[in-house]
């Protein structure tokens, strides 16, 4: 069974996801930041990554970027809020600097699924 990391600061973001993927059949662990993100993949294998960008601590842009550095076979999806209607839009940069797909929230459950399994895929 496959196990998704899900790494966001909105509590309730983390547990739609979780509660979402479990009943597709994942496992799922979470993180309520970047850098406590970071630290659950050194302890636990996990097959996939989905990160919020704007987090406190360690950003997205910055757990991408470990990500590929560490561990280049994960997959990411970084996903972001309401930035693409602004001058400052981190979602391309996320894929730039390495992530497979990128969703802007609010994110549809539908949505998040498609990109899971594309991800997943590759």
């Amino acid at each position: 069974m496959a196990c998704v990391l899900i790494i966001d600061d909105d509590e309730t973001i983390r547990s739609v996801f979780s509660r979402f993927l479990k009943g597709k059949g994942f496992d799922v662990v979470v993180a309520a930041d970047g850098r406590q993100g970071l630290r659950t993949l050194e302890e636990q294998a996990v097959d996939l990554v989905i990160t919020d960008i704007m987090m406190p601590e360690t950003d997205g842009l910055e757990v991408v970027m470990a990500i590929r550095g560490k561990e280049p076979s994960i997959p990411v999806i970084a996903i972001s809020g309401g930035m693409h209607a602004m001058p400052m839009d981190f979602l391309p940069m996320a894929k730039k600097f390495g992530a497979k797909e990128v969703l802007y929230k609010p994110v549809e459950l539908d949505d998040l699924f498609s990109a899971v399994e594309r991800a997943m895929a590759e």
